[in-house]
């Protein structure tokens, strides 16, 4: 288990496959897109969006996901 910072400032704890997950796809880029995920990626996917990890951003009809870290408390 491993706790993030999101923007607001609050802890939010990671179990193993949301980390892993985090650790594989978000390794030195900053937006991924949804097709480059496969269905189990995208429902961990939305389910971080929902607790606040990643940022959902849609731009004609493409979905991308990017990390919602606040950078001031790393």
């Amino acid at each position: 288990m491993r706790a993030m910072v999101t923007k607001g400032g609050l802890y939010t704890w990671l179990n193993v496959r949301e980390n892993k997950f985090l650790e594989e796809k978000f390794q030195g880029i900053d937006s991924l897109p949804k097709e480059d995920l496969n269905e189990r990626e995208q429902f961990l996917a939305q389910t971080l969006v929902g607790r606040g990890i990643l940022e959902r951003s849609i731009k004609n009809k493409k979905t991308t996901y990017k990390l919602n870290t606040n950078k001031y408390a790393r």
